[in-house]
């Protein structure tokens, strides 16, 4: 596929594991099918709903592997490669070239701040050494640095970068670089890691959403964008009352940081409902306790997902 063919809801999914933390495939074949049989756009695999962070090269590549194995070319798959520097991130680039991946993702390199000239650098480079379609991973909240609007479009006009997944949440920096795309005829995928544009992506001029709770539901999510995208605006009340439904799952944590709080409710909940065999999530994330877990039935049944266990 084509990255001009990428657009609507696309599920940053979540890396199943085992108790010993290495890749639970078994289940991750089984997500993968959930996702696609609810009609996602496509897939995002090792971010940061993915545990890649906390997940070893090797299990990376077992992850992204093997979802492009069961995905079998039905959606696009982009695949994020981000390491602390960008020999780093280059050296995962090189392990996936031959995994059938539909592009590439890199965040700027996490741990030391760093400047745009150096950012400018750093994807210039991964994206000289690398053949795949290269993605800008915008997540200054956990790497530090924020890749600027101007940034973003010198990159999209040299040809370096086909698309941004932006995570920021900062929406006057979207529009910053939706005028600088307009005003150079720049061709670049504009995407929000957020769920509350999901049906409205495209009135502030994104291509589509990457929202975490679509694992959970997907056909709400890729409805709603639908939805959106032909104007109906029943049918996008009705997806974001299902979506503002399943947010609850991350609530039920009492203590642990927030992404805890939702990496452990999405795994739970997709376990009760059959599709996850385990819901370990890498330490030191925090699971749900027994009595959080109590909760999730309810929200299951609200949202008219089933009970298996």
């Amino acid at each position: 596929m084509t990255n001009k063919n990428i657009k609507g809801v696309v599920v940053p999914i979540l890396t199943p594991l085992n108790s010993d933390e290495t890749v639970d495939t078994k289940s991750l074949r089984k997500l993968t099918n959930y996702l696609i049989e609810n009609g996602v756009h496509g897939i995002w695999i090792s971010g940061t709903t993915g545990e890649f962070a906390s997940l070893s090269d090797h299990e990376r590549l077992v992850s992204i592997d093997t979802l492009v194995d069961e995905v079998g070319g039905r959606v696009p798959v982009i695949g994020n490669i981000s390491g602390p520097s960008t020999e780093l991130s280059l050296k995962m680039a090189r392990e996936v070239a031959e995994i059938k991946l539909d592009g590439i993702a890199v965040t700027p390199p996490y741990y030391y701040p760093h400047s745009q000239d150096e950012l400018l650098d750093h994807y210039r480079y991964i994206s000289d050494k690398s053949s795949m379609p290269l993605w800008i991973y915008n997540i200054p909240q956990t790497v530090k640095t924020a890749v600027a609007p101007l940034t973003m479009a010198t990159l999209a006009t040299e040809g370096a970068v086909v698309g941004v997944k932006d995570s920021s949440g900062t929406g006057e920096l979207l529009a910053e670089l939706n005028v600088l795309c307009e005003q150079g005829d720049i061709s670049f995928l504009r995407f929000l890691g957020t769920l509350y544009r999901t049906t409205n992506s495209g009135g502030v001029g994104a291509h589509g959403v990457i929202p975490a709770i679509a694992n959970l539901v997907p056909k709400a999510a890729s409805e709603g964008w639908e939805a959106g995208d032909i104007g109906d605006a029943e049918a996008c009340k009705r997806a974001n009352a299902q979506l503002l439904s399943a947010v609850k799952i991350s609530r039920l944590a009492k203590s642990g940081g927030p992404n805890a709080a939702s990496l452990s409710g999405l795994k739970s909940a997709l376990k009760i409902m059959g599709v996850l065999d385990n819901d370990t999530v890498s330490r030191p994330l925090r699971p749900l306790t027994s009595e959080e877990r109590q909760g999730i039935p309810k929200i299951l049944e609200e949202l008219n997902l089933p009970v298996a266990v």
